[in-house]
């Protein structure tokens, strides 16, 4: 319940708006106060789901601002802010190798796929998005390439309700790997 509230207040405002719209319709038939009352009560719950929206953060807004900063870490080629959300040590250490190999001048991610993982615990989630990277070569061989990539991240809820990434690979966007996708230890 708390998902649906938190994740489309616009959906809750909906089903509010057709019972003040019942309500209205009642006190305009029969001029009685207390439904002029309850329509004015009921409308008041609208500006509460959005404010409810916002102070809710759910698992899923959490990881969707992992992706989103760490994108925004790796296009300012800043390594160390974008190593922020990750936990492994062995999966840090393989993306701080990967990094420098590369100098991003675009980054943007889309079709995020968030799927949790049932009966794990800790609490895992398994996310599946597309990357759409202008990037360069670090030994200036090529540059300025546009590449797609699709990156799948594991990411594993932490102790204090945040949420990391404890491993990743990237491919192409159809078919297996090809001499970018990393090596996994």
């Amino acid at each position: 319940m708390w998902t649906i509230l938190a994740e489309n207040p616009l959906l809750i405002s909906i089903m509010i708006g057709v019972v003040v719209a019942g309500l209205f319709y009642g006190w305009l038939q029969t001029g009685n106060k207390r439904l002029g009352i309850a329509t004015l009560c009921t409308a008041l719950l609208i500006p509460a789901a959005f404010y409810a929206a916002d102070a809710i953060v759910t698992d899923r807004e959490k990881i969707l601002e992992a992706i989103y900063a760490t994108a925004e870490a790796v296009e300012r080629n800043d390594h160390e802010s974008a190593m922020v959300y990750v936990a492994d040590p062995a999966t840090r250490q393989r993306a701080l190798n990967e990094l420098p190999n590369y100098e991003f001048h675009r980054l943007t991610v889309r079709n995020i796929q968030i799927k949790f993982v049932t009966g794990s615990y800790p609490l895992e989630a398994n996310v599946d998005l597309d990357a759409s990277v202008t990037a360069s070569l670090s030994s200036g061989t090529m540059r300025n390439v546009r590449v797609p990539r699709r990156v799948i991240l594991t990411f594993q809820k932490q102790p204090d309700d945040s949420w990391l990434v404890t491993d990743y690979t990237h491919r192409p966007l159809a078919g297996g790997a090809d001499s970018f996708t990393p090596n996994r230890i």
